[in-house]
């Protein structure tokens, strides 16, 4: 597993994910605010990195969108993501994580349908916002609730 080398992020991670679930107090709003921390970043991100300059101005495919998250991942993970489905969802994407940086080490029980990484559902949805694709972004799967990979949902609109 790819391990990230600064605890202090990680902590940071895990404290605004534990704090949007005393907030929110079920699953479904807490996916949906961990979304929305993720489209603020998203914003940020996008401004910030390199991200704009490595895209193309007009996302018009599905392979158009594929391109720009293998760039998201390599400038968030410094890698691509393990898999890239385009075929098993129509009008969708899915984006495969084996190795999430997010989840090492976060085991949670009872919290089938919770998206421990939905923020960066809300940072992919933000980028692919400012490139004029209408899209929704959701976590199917993730590792910190027993799943062997955290898979996002890309779904184009």
């Amino acid at each position: 597993m790819g391990d990230i080398e600064n605890p202090l992020l990680l902590s940071i991670y895990g404290w605004i994910v534990d704090g949007v679930m005393e907030e929110t107090g079920n699953i479904e709003a807490a996916n949906e605010r961990l979304r929305d921390i993720g489209r603020g970043l998203g914003t940020n991100i996008y401004l910030n990195t390199e991200i704009a300059d490595k895209t193309k101005d007009t996302i018009t495919t599905r392979e158009d969108v594929s391109k720009l998250i293998e760039t998201v991942f390599k400038v968030l993970y410094d890698k691509k993501p393990d898999d890239l489905d385009m075929d098993s969802a129509r009008g969708s994407i899915r984006v495969t994580d084996e190795e999430c940086v997010w989840c090492q080490e976060v085991n949670l029980e009872g919290m089938r349908g919770f998206g421990y990484c939905e923020i960066f559902s809300g940072i992919l949805e933000s980028i692919l916002d400012f490139k004029g694709v209408d899209v929704k972004v959701f976590q199917e799967m993730s590792r910190a609730t027993g799943a062997d990979a955290c898979v996002w949902n890309v779904r184009l609109g």
